[in-house]
């Protein structure tokens, strides 16, 4: 009895061996260097359902160190469209980068996770995107990517926004001397971003104009997206 017991033991000992590495899968793919995926860092602007997707892509994938920034709370019509939101977390007056950290950190311990809490026109340095990697946008307002545009330009990373509207949506990666979202610029963008940044106070800039009607399909899509660009 002894015996069959410590050759049990050792079939489940060696099952266990079996599966180390929590991208076993991908590193089937001869091209696939798991090292660098979970050495690398992105930062995630804007947590909302955009950024749902793309935070719960880079878990799974298991980008190593993500950055996540957004300065709003939850609500319950976000809940349709948020993989990592719960109804509890409405009661709970949650803030969305900080339930997001929590959830994709449940799904994958592996990663490292950081949340903050703040606008990304006047919370994020210049210091935190140089030890970027890569910069992911999962923004709704052309003031807060004409930010990460430039900050993004002044040190030299790449960053890729998304841009959902009802069953749409648009993918754009930008780099320094090849693409510009501020060189594409309209005169009537800029008229409208002159006059948020005119205003004296800074809540009413970020305040929203209105909920944007979007789907989980959209955002679902543009993030897989967003994020295999990303990889790239």
């Amino acid at each position: 009895i002894m015996k069959m017991e410590k050759k049990k033991k050792l079939k489940l000992t060696n099952a266990n061996k079996k599966s180390e590495h929590w991208d076993d899968t991908f590193r089937l793919m001869s091209w696939w260097d798991a090292d660098k995926v979970a050495n690398s860092k992105v930062m995630v602007v804007g947590a909302g359902a955009l950024g749902n997707e793309v935070l719960k892509n880079l878990a799974l994938m298991n980008v190593g160190n993500i950055f996540i920034v957004d300065f709003d709370t939850i609500e319950y019509a976000n809940l349709c469209r948020s993989v990592l939101f719960r109804e509890k977390d409405i009661k709970r007056d949650k803030y969305k980068s900080l339930i997001a950290a929590e959830r994709i950190k449940e799904m994958n311990p592996n990663i490292k996770v950081q949340a903050v809490n703040g606008d990304i026109m006047i919370d994020v340095g210049l210091g935190v995107f140089r030890r970027m990697d890569v910069i992911i946008g999962c923004v709704d307002n052309r003031i807060a990517r004409l930010f990460i545009n430039r900050y993004a330009y002044n040190t030299g990373k790449v960053w890729i926004d998304g841009a959902i509207l009802n069953m749409s949506g648009q993918l754009n990666v930008y780099k320094n001397g090849i693409s510009c979202y501020e060189c594409a610029l309209t005169e009537t963008d800029w008229a409208n971003i002159r006059t948020k940044l005119g205003c004296a106070d800074v809540a009413q800039r970020n305040s929203s104009a209105g909920r944007v009607p979007t789907t989980p399909i959209s955002s679902s899509i543009i993030a897989a997206m967003q994020v295999q660009e990303a990889l790239k």
